[in-house]
């Protein structure tokens, strides 16, 4: 009896789930006739982070983040101008045939892409760096030991 009742909740949980996927959708189709210069110049200035995005395989999909960081900021003064100026369809058509614009975002999408190849052999360097640092010392404390403790400390003794 305690069973019969658990299996309502869970329908009910996954419909109020499922609900509220498509509120959420519904809600963003009815912003989208009044953001619709905002998503013209983002999806055209985000083509980059959306290459990276979609171009990536494997477990860990990082460089979508790293490109798209760069190329949002990249993309932020012509977005904050497109808000805070004129939000309308020409002026957004104006912004994405800019080559200001474009050299701007698509660059600095660049500059993510190239932090993004840069990193992994930074952080080797420096974690072999650190590596070698402690096993010298671990070797001087060894030294140390030896010469407190004998020979014994090194070797292992059969007992």
């Amino acid at each position: 009896m305690a069973k019969a009742r658990a299996k309502p909740a869970a329908k009910t949980a996954k419909a109020a789930k499922g609900g509220n996927k498509l509120g959420i959708i519904l809600f963003v189709m009815a912003l989208v006739p009044f953001a619709l210069p905002t998503l013209l110049v983002m999806v055209v200035g985000l083509l980059p982070t959306m290459a990276a995005a979609f171009a990536e395989r494997g477990n860990a999909r990082y460089a979508w983040v790293c490109v798209g960081g760069l190329n949002f900021a990249g993309l932020a003064p012509w977005l904050f101008n497109l808000w805070f100026g004129h939000h309308t369809l020409e002026f957004a058509f104006e912004q994405i045939t800019s080559v200001t614009m474009l050299l701007t975002a698509f660059g600095a999408s660049a500059l993510g892409s190239l932090l993004y190849m840069a990193t992994p052999p930074v952080v080797g360097m420096v974690t072999a760096m650190t590596s070698q640092r402690r096993a010298a010392n671990l070797a001087q404390l060894q030294k140390k030991l030896v010469e407190q403790w004998g020979d014994g400390v090194v070797t292992r003794e059969e007992t």
